[in-house]
């Protein structure tokens, strides 16, 4: 387990991996601020890296600075998430996220973003931009989805075996216990850069302290996780089928590369038949990786990103 020595000062600068500022961009939407970073020279191609869930913005950095020498880099913070503000209620369905991310991409575009995008994302990330990919094709160049491709088809199975009653109760349970108080508090970020060790044994000492204090925020009852706990929730009615993801990925004309982690839980694309729909689409997997294939092998995740972005034709 990561034992910092000395203990983190709160009140230090965060750490830093991208040696250039990025400039710091907010849009309204849905009576959200949305909060983006421009990371580099916006006159270089452009590139939106999106996270996935309970994550933040500065999870890309490493990321950022690989490629901050060809490209410009924007990387929003999901609503809910990092700075950017949190819905009332739940708000976390994928028609929402995808919204938002068409409202980052309109404001991009008042602001000098005229060219396609390629877009990146992970997990929820990658849904996201696959939907977005899919309703706005020409505003795509390129997009890169990191086990982002929603229920896998046995998923989905479950969820439908499961009687409504039992969905809907479980999730009721749930949203009581959020309202009772649920999220955790920790006395020090410290605390929190351990228990982000804990759950990512393969990630190293430089990762966990820039994720975990990058990812804290400081209230009266102590520091806690900047991601809101109800995005966590799944309708217990609705979940997006198999079918109709295959719908939506047969309408994506860009160029795509879907990428799976060797160790993650995530399914085989290939063996599940999820990947069949997509008009052009690549597919790898990254040896010893988990579900954080871009932490676990991100020498060969930026290599292949590289490649792949590079060699994108519209």
């Amino acid at each position: 387990m990561t034992k910092l020595t000395p203990p983190i000062d709160p009140t230090a600068a965060l750490p830093d991996i991208v040696q250039v500022k990025p400039k710091i961009c907010t849009v309204s939407h849905a009576g959200l601020a949305l909060n983006y970073l421009v990371w580099g020279d916006m006159a270089k191609p452009a590139i939106l890296l999106l996270h996935g869930g309970k994550d933040h913005c500065r999870n890309w950095d490493w990321t950022v600075a690989g490629l901050i020498d060809d490209y410009c880099c924007i990387t929003p913070d999901l609503r809910g998430h990092g700075q950017s503000s949190w819905p009332v209620g739940v708000g976390y369905d994928t028609p929402l996220l995808v919204a938002d991310l068409a409202a980052v991409i309109e404001d991009l575009a008042k602001t000098g973003f005229s060219k396609p995008l390629h877009l990146i994302g992970h997990s929820l990330g990658g849904i996201i931009v696959l939907n977005y990919a899919a309703i706005r094709p020409d505003r795509v160049a390129s997009v890169i989805a990191m086990e982002g491709l929603g229920a896998s088809p046995a998923t989905h199975k479950t969820h439908l075996e499961t009687p409504p009653a039992k969905r809907l109760g479980r999730y009721v349970e749930k949203l009581l216990k959020h309202g009772q108080g649920a999220a955790r508090f920790y006395q020090t970020p410290e605390e929190m850069v351990v228990r982000m060790a804990s759950a990512y044994p393969n990630l190293s000492d430089e990762r966990v302290r820039h994720l975990s204090l990058h990812g804290a925020r400081h209230y009266s009852q102590g520091w806690r996780w900047k991601y809101d706990l109800m995005m966590a929730f799944v309708h217990p009615v609705w979940m997006t089928s198999p079918d109709d993801y295959g719908k939506l990925f047969a309408a994506i004309t860009a160029p795509t590369l879907l990428m799976r982690g060797a160790d993650s839980w995530a399914s085989d694309p290939r063996e599940d038949g999820r990947i069949k729909p997509f008009q052009r689409a690549e597919f790898i997997t990254l040896p010893k990786a988990g579900h954080w294939l871009h932490h676990d092998q991100f020498d060969l995740f930026l290599e292949a990103v590289t490649k792949f972005v590079g060699g994108a034709k519209p």
